[in-house]
């Protein structure tokens, strides 16, 4: 994302929810990218054998970025909690 710079990245929803929350209270502007981390290896052996076995469970990580400026405050706050 131009201008922006990744500053967190988690895979666990509540986790995701709750960096929301704190970047919301802080004011710091953000933007979030989804990934579906299942698409990443689609021939990954033990992958393929869970989606054969009928456990496929989509699993999604996301990224969160904000403005060049606010990186630093971000990284704080967000190791501060």
């Amino acid at each position: 994302m131009f201008g922006k710079e990744k500053v967190f990245t988690t895979t666990d929803i509540e986790q995701k929810n709750k960096i929301e929350d704190i970047l919301s209270e802080h004011h710091i502007e953000y933007r979030i990218r989804m990934k579906d981390v299942n698409q990443l290896h689609p021939f990954h052996t033990a992958l393929m054998g869970s989606m054969l076995a009928g456990d496929h469970k989509p699993r999604y990580a996301w990224d969160f970025y904000v403005d060049f400026q606010n990186q630093e405050l971000a990284r704080q706050i967000l190791s501060s909690e």
